[in-house]
């Protein structure tokens, strides 16, 4: 049916315009430079010397690989964790962006500040799912906000873009790899 095709891509356009909702409590907005991008909903901005751990709000992507180098544990990653790092990184690495915090997670010694990330104006965190580079992550979403983040995912889903060339992408939250002995090469 091609009018509810449409109303999907029109409303999916306005969630990428809309730069953020109301909210109960006034948000905090820091501005700062993107020192560096570990994972593809993972980054690290500097605002006036101090560096603020950032998670993508309601993105997930999927895991890369992981090494601990002093045992020689491997943890393998899931497809198109590189892919989705590098669409992060192309897009903010060394770019001055406005962080909205709307959310301070505790993880054991250290703060990540679960945020929408803009970019001259663009949310970066909607053009990631747009792209197809992650899964919605309704785990911290408000109620306002979950509808604009899924029907953007549908879309990309429909298109078949990024991960959802797949036939079952696994969600992050549902890959459980096994860890193996890394062959040390001298």
């Amino acid at each position: 049916m091609k009018t509810g095709r449409g109303f999907i891509v029109l409303l999916s356009c306005l969630c990428l315009l809309l730069p953020h909702v109301a909210f109960a409590h006034p948000p905090v907005f820091v501005d700062g430079l993107v020192v560096g991008v570990t994972e593809g909903d993972r980054l690290t901005v500097n605002s006036s010397g101090t560096e603020i751990r950032v998670r993508l709000y309601g993105v997930a992507t999927p895991q890369p690989p992981k090494i601990d180098r002093t045992t020689g544990w491997y943890k393998p990653g899931q497809p198109y964790a590189e892919e989705a790092f590098r669409a992060l990184s192309s897009k903010v690495l060394h770019q001055q962006v406005r962080v909205e915090i709307r959310r301070t997670l505790v993880n054991k010694d250290e703060q990540i500040a679960l945020a929408v990330v803009f970019l001259d104006g663009r949310n970066i965190n909607m053009e990631m799912i747009a792209e197809g580079w992650g899964w919605v992550d309704r785990r911290f979403l408000s109620k306002m906000d979950v509808g604009h983040y899924t029907v953007v995912e549908k879309l990309a889903r429909a298109h078949k873009d990024g991960l959802w060339v797949q036939e079952r992408p696994q969600p992050p939250w549902e890959f459980k790899p096994e860890f193996r002995i890394r062959n040390r090469r001298n």
